[in-house]
Order: C-alpha cells, then structure tokens, then sequence
C-alpha cells in the first residue's frame, strides 16, 4: 500500500476485513473505492462517539441537578 500502512488502518480502528479491502482497492488502482470504505468507516466511528457522548451528558445533567439542589 503506498503511504498508508496496515497498522496506520489498524490504529484507526479498520478491522482486519477493511484494511483487507482498502489494501485491494489500492492494489488495484482504485483509491476512490478505498476512500469510500474509510468514509463510511469514519462515519461509524463519529456515531460511535455521540452515543458514548449521550451518558456523559445526562450524567453531567444529574450533577448540575444535584449540585443545585445542595445549594
């Protein structure tokens, strides 16, 4: 793969499949099929993190909500 290397996808968090395929699309010259499979990677990503982000933010309501009514 030029200039992106299996640990890079791996530490972006591809599965073993998806560095599989973006390695394949590269291979074969086809660096827009690579792209789209890391588009819709990184979009599961960002969802992945709102929903971590979801509890947070409740838990930071709560706190607010307690620390009001101690005061």
């Amino acid at each position: 793969m030029k200039h992106i290397s299996a640990r890079s996808l791996a530490d972006a968090g591809c599965s073993a499949d998806l560095i599989e395929r973006c390695e394949q699309h590269l291979h074969e010259g086809d660096s827009e099929a690579c792209l789209r499979v890391l588009r819709a990677h990184r979009c599961d990503l960002v969802e992945a993190m709102h929903e971590a982000q979801r509890p947070i933010d409740v838990c930071d309501w709560i706190i607010r909500e307690v620390e009001k009514q101690s005061a």
